[in-house]
């Protein structure tokens, strides 16, 4: 019996450190459509923000899951990191109203760009938090903080630069967004806000068009910004950058 009473207490504290751990994130991850290489990019962000952050992805690879105007309510937030020029307006309408009735929101690369054909994309691009509709060509390009005192920020270097990637250019860049980033086209000098967070609603959306191929998501860096985008967005971020207690890895 004496010998067993070692294991018994550490099994004891096992079970105790485990209970006070948060239950795991319960993500969505929305992907799919044409000019990115999903099928490589989705599950290697997926996989590598589980390495960071104590979440759990259902993976759809289209919007059907949007027709049940429930879809989002077993979820803790939502990621978009899709380009479909066109679907339904009906499904488009689920995701900005579940969105605007709370639900956080990531937003990745090309879901600024989505929906181009939809008669209601004015209202896709108030939820996204910027208007964009073209970009400078493929290419490296630097960024700057442009809020420096955000925790999201926490890590990120100063001028961070993406050996290649897509530039989206700002158009219109509403008062309910916060900067995070900015960049300078190489092309013709001028800037264009690339990372922002922003209010749809009563949802919390965080924002970036950086992520057009592996040569930017591969980077920690970057893995890292949209780590903590995903935190701050279910307001599970600390003022120094860091997970709330149960929340990282």
């Amino acid at each position: 019996m004496k010998s067993l009473r070692p294991l018994l207490y550490l099994m004891m504290v096992c079970f105790g450190l485990t209970s006070l751990a948060a239950h795991p994130i319960r993500a969505l991850f929305l992907t799919g459509g044409g000019y990115h290489d999903y099928k490589k990019l989705a599950p290697y962000l997926t996989n590598s923000f589980g390495e960071r952050v104590n979440v759990q992805f259902d993976t759809i690879w289209d919007m059907e899951t949007l027709r049940n105007t429930n879809f989002a309510k077993p979820y803790a937030v939502l990621v978009f990191d899709v380009c479909f020029d066109e679907v339904e307006p009906a499904l488009i309408d689920s995701a900005l109203n579940a969105i605007h009735s709370g639900k956080p929101a990531v937003m990745i690369h090309c879901a600024v760009h989505a929906f181009r054909r939809d008669p209601n994309i004015k209202e896709w691009e108030n939820g996204v938090g910027m208007r964009s509709k073209v970009h400078d060509k493929y290419g490296p390009f630097t960024t700057v903080k442009v809020d420096k005192r955000s925790p999201i920020l926490s890590g990120f270097p100063d001028n961070w630069q993406t050996p290649g990637d897509e530039l989206y250019q700002t158009i219109e860049f509403p008062k309910t967004s916060q900067a995070l980033l900015r960049a300078r086209s190489p092309r013709d000098g001028r800037e264009h806000i690339v990372c922002w967070t922003h209010t749809y609603g009563k949802g919390r959306v965080f924002a970036t068009t950086l992520g057009h191929d592996m040569k930017t998501v591969e980077d920690p860096n970057y893995l890292g910004l949209i780590s903590r985008g995903l935190l701050w967005s279910i307001d599970k971020l600390d003022k120094s950058g860091k997970a709330e207690k149960g929340y990282g890895k």
